[in-house]
């Protein structure tokens, strides 16, 4: 995840730039073709089916070409605008990557309504759409949600619970004088550079741990998440993991302590409060 010399782009909005030209021509062929061929999908499909796969229903082919051509219509204009969204993604990926959703949202609607379908009715053709635009949101998706944050790193949401983390584990006037909220900032700057270190594996797990551990409290039968507990319950409640029975418990509370402790023992604040004994003057 290190930037690039070239343009400042990270290795993530790099990957989700040439998945999205990859994308933008992908979907401006399948515009030029549903338009030209779209009314023989259907036939083609149930023609594999009835071969291949007798034992499934055929998909039922409108009575009038009228009919067939009304929904290739929309068909095509969907996919020009996908095509529209991924060029100019791809021109400025860091910003514009906020139109990245658009896609998500029309690939999800897409895989859920065909997977409804094929409950309700199961044909090839229903189940050949839940295997097109279900892979494609979820690649699409995992390059979004790695690249979003450019060199950031870290969402708005994520960095608030390690924040909330640190500051439960180091608070102001505890065992230093120095708390985690007198050097958070620099805290964030070090931890960014830790996670660009990180390959995009290690990141997306640590990402995805952040979010976890917040909700971990709902787990536990506790009232609220991690961000929205007081201080003096936040302090409890990773007491608690601690000395948890559950191994991967203990575990993931240890994972996230390396990740706010030592950006914090790294600052110069931090380091002195450690190696001059209280009540010694400098």
């Amino acid at each position: 995840m290190t930037q690039e010399s070239g343009g400042g782009l990270t290795r993530a909005e790099r990957t989700l730039s040439l998945w999205m030209l990859l994308s933008a021509w992908t979907y401006a062929f399948g515009a030029v073709f549903f338009f030209l061929a779209g009314k023989h999908i259907s036939a083609v499909i149930n023609y594999i089916a009835e071969r291949l796969l007798p034992f499934l229903p055929l998909y039922p082919l409108p009575d009038a070409v009228a009919e067939g051509a009304f929904w290739r219509v929309l068909s095509v204009s969907m996919m020009a605008m996908l095509a529209w969204v991924c060029f100019n993604v791809r021109t400025d990926v860091r910003g514009r990557v906020w139109l990245v959703p658009v896609v998500l949202l029309s690939k999800c609607c897409s895989t859920s309504c065909y997977f409804l379908l094929f409950i309700g009715h199961p044909c090839l053709a229903y189940l050949v759409g839940v295997l097109t635009d279900g892979p494609i949101f979820l690649v699409t998706w995992a390059l979004w949600f790695q690249a979003k944050n450019a060199d950031r790193y870290l969402d708005a949401k994520e960095e608030a619970v390690l924040l909330a983390v640190g500051d439960a584990l180091m608070p102001r006037g505890g065992a230093f004088q120095t708390g985690f909220a007198d050097v958070a900032g620099d805290v964030l700057a070090d931890t960014r550079r830790l996670l660009a270190a990180q390959n995009a594996a290690t990141l997306f797990m640590t990402r995805v741990m952040l979010h976890v551990f917040n909700v971990l409290p709902l787990l536990f039968l506790r009232p609220r998440t991690f961000l929205r507990m007081t201080p003096e319950e936040r302090g409890a409640f990773l007491a608690c993991l601690e000395s948890h029975p559950v191994s991967a418990v203990r575990a993931l509370c240890q994972v996230l302590k390396l990740h706010t402790m030592l950006p914090f023992f790294n600052q110069p604040e931090a380091e002195k409060a450690v190696s001059q004994p209280e009540g010694e003057e400098a």
